[in-house]
């Protein structure tokens, strides 16, 4: 059956080891907001790097960030373009620019690590936030395991735990390699639900579109599946429209450019995340570091929660 309209085209989000909780206690202590936080010791600058300007998602960190740096702490926030030579150059220029702490949400975790060290060496904190960056001082992220437990089990109950369904998978990045995860986990749960396919696209809805569509030719009897983002569950959903199928499909992020389509009937919910409370956090913790400071050593995890047409109305939607 075709769907009656068409889905709008919209811009993508995107979103790097394993992450653990931290307790309550170390979150509600960091997640204060950090207005006034340098005020302390003369004026501080916190260099921030982030993924890239064409998602909302790090758009939404940025402005965060920006306006949580109240007296005595200026911020410079950069966009790295999804391209990680542009942002190994952003941190070596904050490095030559001597600035007191630096925020990264890494293109790729592993791939930043040689810049994160260089700032390091010269004696300049790094926070690490939404994903991992190897050698960061400190990370904050969300609960990715929890995100995808909590959507892949929304999915299997919505398709009554018996039936077959397809994973887009995303970059190798700490938050989607978790997010696989906790959607193992209650996968696990569902003997009925059988996965036919996991196939990997870049985060993107256009790519993921192209790998859905092949996926639905190879296995047309699909009833659902889970997008490791809400770009890929947007892509998928066009998929699945210019086949003319109709499928369950859960994301991940809750920005509002996937849930202004709960009422197409494919989209049916999404783990969502708070990308304003990881930049607040992350900028907290820089100054902190800046300060000299201890840093708590496990990542601090902010919970997500499972958004879907019912619980729309009380979600905070994003972007």
């Amino acid at each position: 059956m075709m769907i009656p309209r068409t889905l709008p085209v919209r811009r993508p989000l995107r979103r790097a080891g394993a992450l653990v909780a931290a307790g309550l206690t170390v979150l509600a202590t960091l997640a204060g907001c950090a207005s006034g936080a340098g005020s302390a010791g003369g004026d501080r600058t916190v260099g921030v790097t982030l993924n890239a300007a064409s998602n909302p998602f790090f758009l939404a960190e940025g402005k965060a960030i920006e306006a949580a740096a109240g007296p005595g702490v200026r911020v410079s926030v950069q966009y790295a373009n999804a391209d990680v030579a542009t942002q190994s150059n952003q941190i070596d220029t904050f490095i030559r620019q001597r600035v007191s702490s630096i925020v990264v949400d890494a293109v790729d975790s592993d791939g930043i690590g040689p810049a994160v060290l260089r700032a390091k060496q010269a004696g300049i904190p790094v926070v690490a936030i939404d994903v991992a960056a190897a050698g960061a001082d400190a990370t904050v992220a969300s609960d990715n395991v929890q995100a995808g437990r909590d959507a892949c089990g929304y999915l299997a109950e919505q398709l009554g735990g018996r039936a077959k369904i397809a994973i887009v998978d995303g970059s190798a990045v700490s938050a989607i390699a978790d997010r696989m995860t906790g959607c193992r986990q209650a996968l696990a749960q569902a003997p009925g639900i059988e996965v036919v396919a996991t196939q990997r696209a870049d985060l993107t809805r256009d790519k993921s579109m192209t790998v859905a569509s092949n996926i639905l030719t190879a296995h047309p009897d699909v009833a659902g599946f889970f997008g490791v983002n809400d770009p890929t569950a947007i892509g998928i959903a066009l998929a699945a429209q210019q086949k003319g199928v109709r499928v369950k499909i859960a994301g991940v992020d809750g920005a509002r450019q996937l849930t202004d389509l709960f009422g197409d009937g494919l989209i049916i919910g999404t783990s969502g995340q708070d990308p304003a409370k990881l930049g607040r956090t992350g900028l907290d913790l820089a100054t902190r570091l800046a300060r000299k400071e201890q840093a708590p050593s496990a990542p601090v995890l902010i919970p997500t929660v499972l958004v879907t047409p019912q619980t729309l109305g009380s979600y905070p939607s994003w972007g």
